[in-house]
């Protein structure tokens, strides 16, 4: 039985994920510089006078960024959950190197290197989660070179991978702006590991097509075919377009049924899903046809989903219903948003002093 669009909606407002990512809006800590230890709950309250430069470095995107002669320097970190830890140790070790290098090439970057931090009670499993880790790194073309290991009883099972990247041109939520059509790709086959959301596409895949697939990024971005990404990640579908929009309070409006979906799976499901090649886009319309096809030769699914606008509402339609899924104007997501920013540098630039 389908379920009316609402229904839908609401459900996915309040999984456990996408509460997990409103949690950070309420504990934000200001980006400020000089005063890193301020709490707020708008990010944009010290930051007006920031240049574009100055926010990459910001919350927001799916890495940190530092330019550096000319490139940009990426930095990111991933947490796995304890009890995925626990029940899922060599995947737990998969994933969170997977997920590192996604939040690289969301940026159009290429990943450089790994370092982990694991904590466990049991030498065995923390064996298993080291286990994917490197099959992971080896699989990605991607070295690790080093880490810290705690072995202990009085433990519990905690992973956190850490990873660095470059860009030579960079792909950033700071870039949407209206009227940018909004893609998605991804890799329809696959299937879910047991019991979880994560949707696995990479079991009997050779590693060089895994490495060209995640390398289509970076070439977008060096081609200048894409000016934002986001990796699609545990808040799902919707929640991870929620992340690509807020920095810049855009709306967006966004046709459900355009979203590539397996016939078997439901939306409630699907819509949660954590894939290991899943991303959001934006582009020029004129763009869309070249990249649809570049994913489309590698064996990825894309698509157009929606567009971009200024209104700060995010509007979803299934057929012939439409409902307002999230308005900036009333409700931050994350609480990174440098929408003032953002206009202060343009008006500064409309108006030099």
């Amino acid at each position: 039985m389908t379920m009316e669009l609402n229904a839908l909606l609401d459900l996915l407002k309040h999984t456990p994920a996408m509460r997990s990512k409103q949690a950070i809006e309420s504990s934000v800590v200001s980006v400020n510089s000089m005063a890193k230890s301020t709490v707020s709950s708008n990010t944009t309250n010290h930051i007006d006078a920031w240049d574009r430069e100055s926010l990459y470095a910001c919350p927001g995107d799916d890495t940190a960024v530092l330019p550096l002669k000319g490139q940009y320097v990426l930095h990111a970190c991933e947490g796995m959950l304890p009890s995925f830890v626990a029940n899922h140790p060599y995947f737990a070790g998969w994933s969170a190197v997977m997920a590192n290098i996604s939040d690289i090439a969301a940026m159009g970057g290429r990943a450089l290197s790994v370092v982990n931090s694991i904590w466990h009670i049991n030498s065995e499993q923390a064996q298993w989660v080291m286990q994917g880790i490197r099959d992971a790194c080896r699989v990605y073309g991607v070295p690790l070179v080093g880490g810290h290991t705690n072995l202990d009883a009085a433990y519990q099972p905690a992973l956190s991978v850490a990873i660095q990247g470059t860009a030579q041109k960079l792909l950033s939520v700071l870039h949407v702006k209206p009227q940018q059509k909004i893609l998605i790709a991804l890799n329809l086959r696959g299937q879910f590991h047991p019991n979880t959301t994560y949707w696995k596409c990479f079991e009997q895949v050779s590693d060089r097509i895994l490495q060209s697939q995640i390398a289509l990024l970076p070439q977008l971005a060096e081609a200048n075919r894409v000016h934002a990404a986001r990796d699609i990640s545990n808040a799902g579908i919707l929640g991870s377009l929620l992340m690509l929009l807020e920095a810049t309070a855009s709306g967006a409006h966004i046709s459900l049924d355009a979203i590539p979906k397996p016939d078997d799976v439901d939306w409630p499901e699907w819509l949660q899903i954590f894939p290991s090649f899943g991303f959001l886009l934006t582009a020029n319309a004129e763009q869309c046809e070249e990249i649809i096809t570049l994913f489309h030769h590698q064996g990825i699914t894309c698509t157009v989903i929606g567009e971009t606008n200024a209104s700060g509402g995010v509007t979803v339609q299934q057929q012939q219903q439409q409902s307002l899924f999230w308005d900036f104007n009333n409700q931050l997501f994350t609480g990174f948003c440098y929408a003032d920013a953002l206009k202060s540098q343009q008006e500064s630039m409309l108006c030099p002093a």
